[in-house]
């Protein structure tokens, strides 16, 4: 605990009152949307939110899965979390160029009725997307109860077309590896993907985005897939938060690229927002498989992996509208210069892969890389506490 904190609140108690600074915040889901959850579903909260589907979320033909108001035991983290911007990009603009896809077509995937829409005793199985069983390289397996497998686990399964399933992950032998786990999918005609965040007791986040296809459509051209996730931060409120790149502090709206060696001592390259007076935030640490250069193509449609910008009110993406053939993310209309210094700050993170199809990547006939094309890619970002975060909200339950 800082000396300050300690000293201001040894005094109030001296004093016999309380600043409401000191105590747990909680969320308002009348006034953020959404619907609440809090885990644990008994005792103390470490994690409560509010969390809306596909069909509910904000942005321009929405933004997947979305959660708001979130909260780590009392403290204010974000004001939301969600992916406004998604593409699906085609080698040399082959099959139909390129799409700048919609994400609020709630999709069918498996989950328990204890485990829909709320917190509640473990189902049968987990969560199950048609990303999830996609492993093969060529075959498709449509949505719940998806077809081709044999035995097929899910052909009595509980298909699920709209809301998202919320899993109690208690691990009693390692409390500190606990996490709630929110799962959702969605499509965009034949793409199906599956968006996850994980909330673990620990303090850390863990969102995942998966690249699925229901029925092989374009499985024979070589594309990649761009998911924009807007991380809207803030850290014990909204006021006077920062961000830094590689542990130097920006003070005006930037672009980044994510790089191996991108920060000092050869680490991978890492983004942290912090409140400018406290001190304590987040850090945004690259995924294993994160790492698909952004502009692999060639073809300089999408050339950020990283943006950080002041807070803008429905600001949500590069546009104000998502015509289907805006195949450029234009990131300079996000990050135009403006000052982030003690400010409400946002950041997006992309994660980028690649669905090859043998013979048509990187040449012809030439050096081809085996075909994956149909096997789901998952990727996302761990994000971890950092600082000095605060002890004395003893009262977040």
């Amino acid at each position: 605990m800082k000396t300050h904190h300690l000293v201001r609140t040894l005094a109030l108690l001296l004093l016999g009152g309380f600043s409401a600074d000191l105590l747990a915040a909680h969320p308002n889901c009348a006034v953020s949307g959404g619907t609440l959850l809090k885990w644990p579903a008994t005792g103390p909260a470490i994690w409560e939110m509010c969390w809306l589907p596909p069909s509910a979320s904000a942005g321009v033909q929405g933004s997947g899965l979305e959660v708001r108001d979130v909260h780590y035991k009392g403290i204010p983290v974000a004001k939301r979390f969600h992916s406004p911007i998604l593409f699906a990009e085609y080698r040399n603009g082959s099959g139909g160029n390129c799409y700048r896809d919609w994400k609020d077509a709630n999709a069918r995937f498996a989950a328990s009725p204890p485990t829909r829409n709320m917190l509640g005793v473990p189902g049968t199985f987990r969560a199950t997307t048609t990303c999830d069983v996609s492993t093969s390289a060529t075959a498709s397996h449509g949505t719940c109860p998806f077809n081709n497998l044999s035995p097929n686990p899910f052909v009595n399964a509980n298909c699920m077309n709209s809301g998202v399933s919320i899993e109690d992950m208690t691990n009693a032998e390692n409390p500190e590896e606990s996490y709630v786990m929110l799962t959702t999918q969605y499509s965009a005609s034949w793409y199906q993907y599956v968006s996850r965040f994980a909330f673990y007791a620990n303090g850390d986040i863990n969102p995942e985005f998966g690249y699925g296809n229901s029925d092989g459509t374009y499985n024979n051209v070589t594309h990649w897939h761009h998911n924009y996730w807007r991380l809207d931060f803030d850290i014990d409120g909204a006021a006077h938060d920062q961000l830094a790149a590689n542990g130097v502090l920006k003070s005006t709206e930037f672009t980044d690229v994510r790089s191996l060696t991108g920060a000092p001592g050869g680490q991978p390259s890492y983004w942290e927002v912090t409140d400018g007076v406290e001190g304590f935030g987040y850090r945004i640490n690259s995924g294993a498989g994160d790492y698909t250069p952004v502009n692999e193509s060639l073809r300089n449609l999408h050339l950020a992996d990283v943006i950080g910008s002041k807070f803008i009110n429905n600001e949500y993406s590069d546009k104000a509208d998502n015509n289907l053939s805006d195949c450029e993310m234009v990131a300079t209309n996000i990050a135009n210069g403006e000052s982030i210094v003690d400010a409400d700050v946002v950041v997006y993170y992309t994660a980028n892969v690649r669905d090859t199809t043998a013979n048509n990547w990187p040449t012809p006939g030439s050096g081809a890389v085996p075909q994956d094309s149909m096997v789901c890619k998952k990727v996302g970002p761990l994000i971890t506490p950092v600082g000095d975060w605060p002890l004395f909200r003893d009262d977040f339950q």
